[in-house]
This record gives C-alpha cells, structure tokens and sequence, in this order.
C-alpha cells in the first residue's frame, strides 16, 4: 500500500489534491495530510482512507514529511505538495516501475492549471543539477539529450514536489533532517545526496506524470535569511567535505557519474590529474600512456587522491597486492576480494589443493583487520553477486589466459561505476610471442574505444609486483 504523505501550510488547494489523488489512484491507498500550524477553512471532508496529523504550532516542511512518515501504515511513501494533480493510474506505475527497497523515483512533473485541474502539457520539467555554489537544484533542460529515448533515466536531483520510495528507506536514511536545514530549504537535494552517497539509485519515470502549482508568489513554508544562509553553510560543509555518517561514495563520485554538471567544471579530471602530477609518455602507438616511476603502491597512491573508496581484487592468492592497496588508500572502504582458491578445470596451471589452502589461510590473515567482504569462487560465476555500477575501481589479476582475462574485462567492468577505474596486472609480463593479458586487453580497448591506456613504469621496483606492468584506464 501507499501513503500520500502531504505536508501543508495555508494550502487553498489541500482539498483538491486529496480529491485527484482518491480519484486517480487504482489501488488501496492511505493519504496523511499534515497540517502544519493551521487548519482549513472550509475543513476537510472526512474520509476513511485520509488521516490528519495537526500541529498547533508550525515547525516547517521536514518536521511534517517526517511526521507523516512516522504515522504512515504503507509500504511505500510518496511526499507530494498540497497543490498537485496525477495522472490516472499513477500508484500502480510508480510500484511497477520501482526497482528495489533504496530506489526513489520522481514522475514527470507538469504546470497544474488550477482552473481545468490538469497538467499544461507544454510546461514539462524533467531534469535538474546541483549547483556547486549553493547546492541548490536548477534546471537542466540539455541533460534530456543525453538519456534521450530512457523510460526510468537517472536523476541528479530533482525540483522536490513529489517523490516516492519505501518507507524503509526513508527510515534507513535518517528521514529529513529538521535540526540544521532549518524548515525548508534544500529539502529535494538532501533527499538526493543521501539516496546516491548511500548507494541507492534517484531515477525519472516517464512512465507517469504530475502536475503542480508554481504560481506562488511566497513559499509556504518560508524560511528567514539567518536560517536561509545557516542552512546552506551546513549543507555545503556536510556534502562537500563527506562528513555524512551513512556514506559510501564520496560527492565527487556522484558529480563524475553525471559528469560534464554545470558550475562544477573547475573540477579536475583523471587525465588532467596525472598530467600535472606525473611525468609521462606515450608508447605503442599513442593509445598508451606510461607513468613514469609509478609502482604498483604508486598507483593506489593515485587511486587514494581520486578519493576512491569501494573496490574489488579479482585474483587475491595471498593477498599480498590486497595489503599493499590498503596501506597507501587510507580512505579505502570497502574491498571485494574474489578467489575460488582452488583449480580451474578449463586451465592448464594447476596449484593443487595444499597450496591453495596454503595461500587462503596467508590471505586471510592478512586481511583480517581490514573492512573486506570475501567471495570465493570463479569470477564468472560470482560476479553476479556485485550489482553493476557500484564500484570505484576493479582490479584484476586472475588468469592470465586470453580467454580468462576477456572474460574478467567483459564482467567485471560493468561492475564499475562511470567515472570509475578498470584496471589489473601482469600487462608485460608475458613472453613476446605470447602476449595473452595485453592482446585482450587491446582487443576489449579498441573495440569499445577507451584508450588510452595507463600503465606503471616496470623500471620502477619497489616491492612485490612492479616486476611487471599494472594497467588501467578511466570507464566512460
């Protein structure tokens, strides 16, 4: 079931929203009007599927979302303002087109004609950024070319007026927080930033619309300039210097996934990063770029200054590369490690069972301080277990056959998130007339055009593993 949580203030259309949403919606239904402050003149009619929460005082817009939710008996929520209209048939598609527990989908969002009670078709806003100055959303019409033709495209932020998702995850998320954002402010990106940073997904159905009132001429719920520029000093510190405690992706992650965002160019990319940090050089043709004097540690030195911090090891053996990641990425979360520590019937190398045992119990003792999640199996068989996109950064040193190395770049990039790093080992360590690691990953490369590619410097040793050549390139 869903609850229609509707905080209101003064609303001259409560009313009406309450009638659209009991006429449009197909399926059991509860709606939570909160009134903040005020009650309605005429009074509400009674109803059997309407329940009012009353606040003899008003606390703003996030003590009443929060409120309702509390009361809220459905499994799902969906916050919406007291002066909107839906379309017919909207709860059922919201629930179809919902994706899991920590998805939060928003429905296309049209000017409500107050007068004919529907949308104006030619007023549709879809999308909206984040700006970095204020963290305040704005339009942004030139995003919809970019997912042209999606039903369910992802969402930076979103205008605010209506949202759904489970009540779980409302919960799971802290709900609002009514302390330090003051009443009103920034209610949609905070909602925003905690769905993605904490690994949920914020996404447009085009399946569904609403329509919604945008001719105020004050917000309802309105803030003073004290608390206005308090809220937005708070906001700007806790997003931008990471310090909220559910995280597990920093905000730069979030601003590369949906990278190029205006007022956020300034920022530096991957290649610019290393082109003012390191020496280089172009080898094998100009698709490949060598940094120079960068070791095996070096390069998780790299991945530590681009703030990654969830990621995967497929090929652990005795963890001894594992180890070494977690002692230059201080900020390091969250590693996957991925080994069946037993033989492969396809492959011609064989450990046998006493070494195998041998390295898993080097493996786990040196790991047993660190925050690692084992999986012991084949890869192809339990990459499965990591949902695509969610990762930092993969790095893969498992077989070193064609076939097996085709099959790790074609499984376990998906895992990574745009803006992320695919990268591994033994790139050079082949014998020349047996190239296997580097012929796929030349062969994955050019057919999916990510050159260029990046590699250590095998001159460079400093322990363990720089002997031969780590790789890596940057997942469009």
């Amino acid at each position: 079931m869903i609850s229609v949580v509707i905080p209101a203030r003064n609303e001259p259309y409560l009313q009406r929203t309450i009638d659209d949403i009991l006429e449009k919606s197909t399926d059991e239904i509860e709606i939570i009007a909160v009134l903040d402050g005020y009650w309605p003149k005429p009074s509400l009619k009674n109803h059997k599927q309407v329940v009012i929460v009353h606040n003899p005082e008003p606390k703003g817009m996030r003590w009443s979302i929060n409120d309702g939710v509390k009361v809220a008996s459905g499994k799902f929520i969906l916050k919406c303002d007291g002066h909107c209209c839906f379309a017919p048939g909207f709860d059922k598609q919201l629930i179809k087109d919902i994706e899991g527990y920590n998805h939060v989908l928003v429905p296309v969002r049209y000017v409500l004609d107050t007068n004919t009670w529907d949308r104006i078709e030619r007023k549709k806003y879809e999308f909206e950024y984040i700006a970095s100055d204020d963290l305040k959303g704005r339009k942004w019409p030139e995003y919809a070319e970019r997912v042209k033709g999606q039903k369910t495209p992802d969402l930076l932020t979103m205008q605010g007026s209506c949202w759904f998702m489970t009540k779980q995850f409302f919960e799971e998320i802290g709900g609002e927080d009514d302390v330090n954002y003051g009443r009103m402010g920034r209610e949609a990106q905070e909602i925003a930033l905690k769905t993605w940073l904490s690994g949920g997904r914020l996404s447009l159905t085009r399946n569904t619309w609403y329509g919604h009132w945008n001719k105020l001429k004050k917000n309802i719920f309105k803030s003073n300039k004290k608390e206005k520029y308090k809220s937005i000093a708070f906001a700007k510190d806790l997003w931008l210097n990471d310090k909220w405690d559910k995280a597990i992706y920093p905000m730069s992650w979030l601003i590369n996934k949906f990278a190029p965002v205006p007022t956020w160019e300034t920022q530096m990319t991957i290649p610019e990063t290393i082109e003012n940090n390191y020496e280089t050089e172009l080898v094998k043709d100009k698709n490949h770029i060598r940094i120079k004097g960068m070791t095996r540690a070096g390069l998780y030195k790299l991945f530590s200054d681009l703030d990654l911090k969830i990621g995967a090891e497929v090929g652990v053996q005795r963890a001894r590369n594992a180890w070494v990641m977690f002692q230059n990425m201080p900020n390091l979360k969250h590693l996957t490690l991925v080994d069946p520590y037993e033989d492969h019937p396809s492959n011609k190398r064989h450990w046998g069972e006493r070494l195998h045992d041998k390295f898993k119990k080097q493996a786990y003792e040196r790991m047993k301080d660190y925050p690692v999640e084992w999986i012991y199996g084949f890869s192809e068989e339990v990459s499965g277990q990591i949902k695509d996109n969610t990762l930092d950064f993969v790095y893969i040193d498992g077989e070193h056959t064609y076939d097996f190395v085709m099959i790790d770049l074609v499984l376990w990039s998906r895992k990574v998130r745009p803006g992320g790093i695919i990268s591994g080992h033994d790139y050079e360590y082949q014998k020349p007339k047996q190239p296997k690691v580097s012929k796929a990953i030349n062969h994955f490369a050019s057919v999916y055009d990510l050159f260029p590619i990046y590699m250590t410097d095998k001159k460079a040793y400093d322990q363990h593993g720089d002997k031969t050549t780590s790789w890596f390139w940057i997942k469009k």
